[in-house]
């Protein structure tokens, strides 16, 4: 419900934008699929709690619209579904190294800076926050008979972390005359995502590259 009604006000802000500023304002659409190196930042883990993990790769494809009020600036948001996760080296399952792969829907809420080329290309910058709803959660666990064994989990239920998320994230970029475009990006999340009872603190981060074209 949070998460439909973050949608929608952002959907009628540029709706309204749109209309006030259409004279004046440059309208774009862009998309991007993208591969993601992620991880969790484990912070105050009481003594005795083994909690440890290191990176793991996912995708993530991302739809925006983007307001200019000239060729130097605009304002972006959009949605994104975004893999992230890590490799537990340590956790509630003990010693073995689960693979843990989670997929979150975000809303961007970007500034954008653009240095326009001489040949219509241009270099762009982004800087904002996002807001986040863990939509699926996957486990992969090895097992010393079948190899290994898949588990499917919902946030914020029996156990697992939970799943509304807030970070910031930044970006820069370089888009040829023709629209095709790449990118490189950073994201942060602020939220602790550990369970209630759990004895450590867990967030989300993530390296970001990805390919797109923008109309």
């Amino acid at each position: 419900m949070k998460m439909k009604k973050i949608l929608s006000l952002c959907f009628l802000m540029f709706v309204l934008s749109n209309g006030v500023f259409s004279q004046n304002w440059k309208l774009n659409y862009g998309g991007a699929i993208g591969v993601t190196n992620s991880n969790y930042i484990l912070e105050n883990i009481s003594s005795g709690v083994g909690r440890s993990a290191s990176s793991t790769v996912n995708g993530q494809l991302t739809g925006w619209v983007t307001l200019s009020p000239n060729a130097y600036f605009g304002l972006e948001t959009g949605a994104s579904i975004v893999g992230l996760g890590a490799k537990l080296n340590q956790s509630e399952f003990g010693n073995r190294e689960i693979l843990q792969h989670t997929y979150w829907l975000q809303v961007p809420f970007n500034f954008v800076g653009k240095l326009p080329l001489r040949d219509s290309s241009e270099f762009f910058l982004k800087a904002g926050g996002y807001v986040g709803l863990g939509i699926a959660g996957k486990n992969t666990i090895p097992d010393s008979y079948t190899g290994s064994a898949r588990r499917e989990f919902s946030f914020d239920k029996d156990g697992t972390q939970k799943g509304l998320d807030v970070g910031w994230s930044i970006g820069l970029g370089y888009k040829l005359k023709s629209g095709y475009l790449i990118h490189l990006g950073y994201q942060r999340g602020l939220f602790n995502l550990a369970p209630t009872a759990a004895s450590y603190e867990q967030r989300n981060r993530a390296y970001t590259i990805g390919i797109g074209y923008e109309f």
